[in-house]
């Protein structure tokens, strides 16, 4: 992909991918355990995400690894990750323990409390993954043109 094997994508992004569902599998057990949703809301992939966006950003160009090509399938690769575990939350709450991932409050805008879980749940697979790929790639360009430039 892009001039690379895929496990070099994956060894490369490894620690950020273990971190994402490690916070997200922690997210679903303390929601499932009865914390409330206005403390597990703190306990935030996106933010592991984000954090991840930035990290490429500044070592893909440095440690050559690559360019903005290579930076679009770890974006893609953590995205996909995150969205699959919000998806398993949906799919848990479905089958009858309710949980933060499909709280009517996070189901989307203006509190989400008619968007079925099936539609939640077909909105992370397509909407999470296509657009917010797009958006975390172009943050991540950002900041590679900024501070993570290639070496020469």
């Amino acid at each position: 992909m892009f001039g690379k094997p895929y496990a070099d994508y994956v060894r490369f992004q490894m620690p950020v991918l273990i971190a994402i569902t490690v916070v997200g599998l922690a997210r679903l057990a303390l929601s499932l355990a009865g914390m409330p949703n206005s403390v597990v809301k703190y306990v935030s992939i996106t933010v592991v995400a984000l954090a991840g966006v930035l990290y490429y950003g500044l070592r893909v160009g440095p440690s050559g690894f690559g360019g903005y090509k290579q930076l679009l399938p770890l974006i893609f690769n953590q995205t996909v990750l995150l969205n699959g575990i919000a998806i398993l939350g949906i799919g848990v709450a479905v089958m009858g323990l309710p949980n933060i991932y499909d709280a009517p409050e996070f189901r989307g805008p203006g509190g989400g409390a008619t968007t079925s879980p099936a539609v939640h749940a077909l909105a992370h697979l397509f909407i999470g993954n296509i657009v917010g790929t797009l958006l975390f790639w172009g943050l991540g360009s950002l900041v590679m043109l900024i501070g993570g430039r290639p070496r020469k």
